[in-house]
């Protein structure tokens, strides 16, 4: 299928003479996704699948120096941008883009571009498939054979779990760098109640191609001893298969102005109002309306200006609400202008005013945004927060005051829909007023107001706080066995913990377990146990660790790491429960901690603003760590530990999050813990031990 996101701007939102600035040129972006319509998917399952990929969209912008704009979500990207002459870079990712889910496929897409001085420039990138489809089918003879089965594919980096629950599933798979490969295990019950399991390789395996895995059961050859069944691999070229196209809605945005904010003027002020509606098709319909027509003046309660005629639409501009229409048949791009006259904003009475505008286009996409325009003669207006100001527990009120007095300055607040208002007094510098609310509930809508005495702001508004998010597994109850390694989440669930399990189980050892001796609650806990992993002397040392992210391979005997998971708060500290056992350093290639030098256990926490998983990679020749000074880095805290925790148990650990930039919120957080710090290295004592259990987020 292909899902036409579109992106479009031919007319400026910078003035009305499409003016450009001294030695800078309009970018004018366009983007397509291909995405396949699959059998079986029902048309809602495709709106939804098209909406999330809207949603993730993540566009960034680079020159010569790096990274320059960044957006994410299609309906953030704006229409156009005035951008410096020089070359650039755009890349476009959409979808999800772990190693392996059930959710969605993976899109990318990138393209160079020059921006000339005093000139438009056409951008058009395509997001393509990157990933490797999965779906996996039994015959009923088969199922009749082997009952409680499971299928798991698998590649270096991730493998899913498929059961009778996953029969209509597609498992979406982005294949490492130089792997085309594709590992299998079909595992379940005879009828004679024994287990059979049996195993194979997938060659030559493609991104944007679906492969249907179709087990059926072989009764000759099962009867001689031979195999228990047929496996037949269907092969689809994905972007062969049947296209549909769906649009971007159209946008609707005030020029110099925020539409989805109120508008103030005191009485019998104000100035006029401009309102563009871009659109990636011819427009069918832009409706204006409002519920009270003759406080405003208007002819009638609502306008259709694409339908009506020119007597109608000349009795609106009278009245002060005009309307321009352009569109361009060779690209299918449109776009309206409303203006709101000076003297209609003028005549108008205190209070508010809203006017609503709709626009659908050939496509039946649609969009509405309601213009509040509040007449108000109050001293103080409520203003918007800055979103870096917004915490999970706290936030940073903003207001103005519009005329000077002498009652006091506060301001009021409650959870959206509440019945009490709560008071504090506001700061003031200059005409700028400011107040820190703390206590806040995460993931929750509040509504404000600036006061002057006992007088509130025409305007009240909203925040949202961000949510409180919480470790998946942090008491590392979930575990299963994929093989020979060790994972640390249920069969069929979701990853989001990983360990260095992958590498040292090739050679028959997880370094890292579960543990049900020591624990804080719950069953168990996690065992970190570093340790020698080789064959006689030929091997390496392994630390024993746990992390969030993904291991992503094994190169030689040196792994890679895709470190990080995704997060938008701000927490403020690391708790947990940790035993600690160290020893004697026994191996060593670092002068960092030579031998007989005491091992050091480590746990550290980074949030940070990477553009994705922070790769590490041990291998000396390439050997890439992480850096808790780089400059992504917005919050750092670390635990060392040199000696034997106390006691027989799990004692408790408190990290606290060291903020370097209150300005930024992050995109990846890092949760690392080592049994040695220097296990990259690959330098520790084998004696050197870690327990975790109970980890949690702390907001404040």
């Amino acid at each position: 299928m292909l899902v036409f996101l579109s992106l479009i701007g031919f007319v400026s939102c910078k003035d009305d003479t499409n003016s450009f600035g001294e030695s800078e040129g309009r970018l004018v972006l366009g983007m397509n996704v291909s995405m396949p319509q699959l059998d079986g998917m029902t048309q809602s399952e495709q709106e939804e699948g098209t909406t999330l990929l809207e949603d993730s969209c993540r566009v960034r912008i680079y020159n010569n120096e790096g990274l320059i704009r960044y957006y994410k979500g299609l309906s953030n990207v704006p229409s156009e941008l005035m951008l410096a002459t020089g070359d650039y870079r755009i890349q476009a990712i959409t979808g999800d883009s772990v190693p392996a889910t059930f959710k969605m496929g993976y899109y990318k897409g990138e393209s160079n571009f020059t921006i000339e001085a005093n000139s438009s420039t056409s951008i058009n990138v395509t997001c393509k498939l990157k990933s490797t489809l999965v779906t996996i089918s039994l015959s009923d003879s088969l199922k009749q054979k082997l009952t409680d089965y499971k299928v798991t594919v698998s590649t270096p980096k991730g493998s899913l779990v498929y059961t009778d629950a996953h029969v209509d599933s597609i498992g979406y798979f982005i294949l490492p760098e130089g792997c085309n490969e594709l590992n299998w295990t079909i595992e379940g019950t005879q009828t004679d109640g024994s287990v059979y399991t049996g195993d194979g390789v997938i060659s030559d395996v493609k991104p944007a191609m679906r492969y249907n895995l179709v087990f059926s059961y072989n009764e000759t050859e099962y009867n001689q001893g031979g195999a228990y069944f047929n496996l037949r691999v269907d092969e689809t070229t994905v972007e062969k298969l049947s296209n549909i196209v769906i649009y971007k809605r159209p946008s609707i945005t005030g020029l110099d102005f925020d539409i989805t904010r109120p508008v103030v003027f005191e009485e019998n002020s104000g100035e006029a109002l401009a309102v563009y509606i871009n659109a990636s098709s011819a427009l069918t319909h832009v409706i204006v309306s409002c519920d009270d027509p003759t406080t405003m003046k208007l002819p009638a309660n609502s306008i259709d200006f694409v339908e009506t005629g020119d007597w109608n639409k000349s009795q609106w501009a009278t009245a002060g609400i005009s309307y321009l229409y352009e569109y361009d048949s060779e690209n299918d791009i449109s776009m309206a202008k409303i203006t709101i006259a000076e003297s209609f904003i003028k005549n108008l009475p205190q209070g508010t005013h809203i006017l609503s505008i709709r626009a659908v286009d050939k496509n039946e996409k649609e969009s509405k945004e309601d213009l509040n325009i509040t007449i108000s003669n109050a001293v103080v207006l409520t203003e918007s927060l800055i979103r870096t100001e917004i915490w999970a527990k706290r936030a940073t009120l903003r207001g103005s005051v519009l005329k000077e007095t002498s009652e006091a300055l506060s301001f009021q607040y409650r959870i959206k829909g509440g019945s009490t208002w709560e008071s504090v007094s506001a700061t003031r510098s200059g005409d700028i007023l400011t107040a820190s609310i703390s206590g806040l509930t995460p993931g929750k809508t509040y509504e404000y107001r600036a006061v002057s005495g006992t007088t509130p702001s025409a305007i009240t508004l909203e925040f949202t706080t961000e949510s409180a998010f919480v470790l998946p597994n942090a008491s590392f109850e979930n575990w299963h066995q994929d093989g020979k390694v060790m994972l640390v989440y249920a069969s069929g669930g979701e990853m989001w913990w990983d360990t260095g399990n992958h590498g040292s189980a090739t050679l028959n050892k997880n370094i890292t377990t579960q543990d049900t001796e020591y624990k804080n609650s719950g069953n168990s806990s996690v065992k970190m146990k570093s340790q020698f992993v080789g064959i006689g002397t030929v091997g390496k040392f392994a630390a024993g660790n746990i992390f969030a992210g993904v291991y992503a391979g094994t190169d030689g005997m040196d792994g890679i790491i895709d470190m990080g998971r995704s997060i938008s708060s701000r927490p403020s500290k690391l708790t947990g429960y940790y035993k600690y056992i160290t020893g004697e350093v026994d191996y060593s290639s670092t002068d960092l901690l030579p031998k007989g030098a005491t091992d050091i256990g480590s746990i550290f926490v980074a949030i940070g603003d990477w553009d994705g998983p922070v790769t590490i990679k041990t291998k000396e020749s390439e050997r890439t760590l992480f850096d808790p000074n780089d400059t992504h880095v917005i919050a750092y805290g670390e635990l060392n530990q040199t000696t034997n925790t106390s006691g027989d148990g799990l004692i408790p650990f408190t990290i606290d999050l060291e903020y370097r930039d209150n300005n930024r919120i992050p995109t990846y957080i890092l949760i690392v813990a080592s049994a040695s710090k220097y296990g990259d290295y690959f330098t520790g004592s084998s004696a050197s031990t870690m327990w975790l259990d109970d980890l949690e987020l702390v907001y404040e």
